[in-house]
């Protein structure tokens, strides 16, 4: 009686079996075919999961692409749940010219997971590790985007012999949570206290400016439980970062370009307004800690300036690769106006 029971079981879950492996050769077939597109865009010559290599930093495996020849190499970090295929475009431009190389952060894109705490300080030594066993030798151009902008700055800072020169791409400025937080604007930007409780962040948007070729692949690394994990636990400790960033010491005398958003993010309202003054403030405070920077607004760009206007970043790369080509000859410090906003 048993048996016959358990046999019956097993006829009325074969139908649930067969959708569950068909639902699973769905996922992988819709993993899969992006692969071929990406790998045409970066032209890359042979089919591969990722367009650059998996390294082996002894805790976990880090993703960078590198393409183009000739020194110094660039180097380049991803804001807040971000990839390396965000930077595409740059890249293309770049490449003619110098090497350049972005790479993923533990957890997003192809990177594996990384330990606990995602904070910019073991960021800033994983990056160095994954510079060192895939033998990229130094001195750097350092380009960080937002959250990025934190690496960029620690990692200039602890090996001011490895840093070339600086792009920050509307950077992140370590003091922005307090002063974000503080009265009139009273915005509470990252987790704090007992509003420690997200691990898992939803998926982030796919920017309409990403190549067409890449962004079905794009979508589906970021749906990946690591990325939305790794973006969720950055986002827990983007105060400690902050931290850690306004604790080091002053940048190296070395070449920067800080490039600012001239479009308005936030809201028309009063509030708004303050923010997007408050925002301006932070970003011409980040040119003023070094002592030879351009300070350029990309008038036509939202916060993503590389997917805006990708030109205009490569040229502030370039900018910078051909100073340190030449001995680092630097006119002046140069600020542009900040528009009203």
């Amino acid at each position: 009686m048993f048996s016959k029971s358990r046999k019956l079981g097993n006829e009325s879950l074969r139908p649930v079996l067969r959708l569950l492996r068909q639902l699973v050769a769905a996922m992988l077939l819709s993993f899969l075919l992006p692969v071929t597109l990406v790998s045409a865009a970066a032209g890359v010559t042979h089919l591969s999961s990722q367009p650059g290599r998996l390294v082996d930093i002894d805790t976990h495996r880090l993703h960078i692409w590198c393409v183009g020849s000739g020194q110094p190499t660039v180097i380049i970090d991803s804001g807040l749940g971000g990839n390396s295929l965000e930077w595409i475009k740059v890249q293309r431009s770049l490449a003619r010219h110098v090497r350049v190389c972005s790479y993923d952060r533990a957890g997003y894109g192809w990177s594996e997971p990384g330990p606990l705490p995602r904070t910019s300080s073991r960021i800033v030594d994983e990056l160095f590790a994954l510079l060192a066993e895939a033998d990229l030798a130094g001195p750097y151009v350092l380009v960080g985007h937002s959250f990025g902008g934190y690496t960029m700055q620690l990692f200039a800072n602890r090996y001011p012999n490895k840093t070339a020169g600086l792009v920050l791409v509307d950077s992140s400025h370590p003091e922005q949570f307090e002063r974000f937080l503080a009265p009139p604007i009273k915005v509470n930007l990252a987790p704090s206290g007992r509003n420690r409780v997200m691990l898992l962040s939803p998926s982030p948007p796919v920017h309409e400016n990403l190549p067409d070729e890449v962004k079905s692949l794009v979508r589906t690394l970021n749906l990946k439980g690591t990325a939305r994990a790794a973006m969720g636990h950055e986002l827990l400790d983007f105060r400690l970062s902050a931290q850690q960033v306004r604790d080091a010491s002053d940048l190296p005398n070395v070449p920067m370009v800080v490039l600012t958003r001239g479009k308005r993010v936030w809201s028309q309202s009063d509030r708004g307004q303050r923010m997007e003054q408050l925002w301006l403030q932070l970003q011409v405070e980040l040119a003023e800690r070094a002592q030879r920077v351009t300070h350029i607004v990309a008038e036509s760009s939202g916060h993503h300036i590389h997917l805006d206007q990708p030109e205009l970043v490569a040229d502030s790369v370039h900018m910078i690769v051909d100073r340190v080509r030449s001995g680092g000859v630097y006119i002046a410090r140069e600020f542009a106006t900040p528009p009203a906003i």
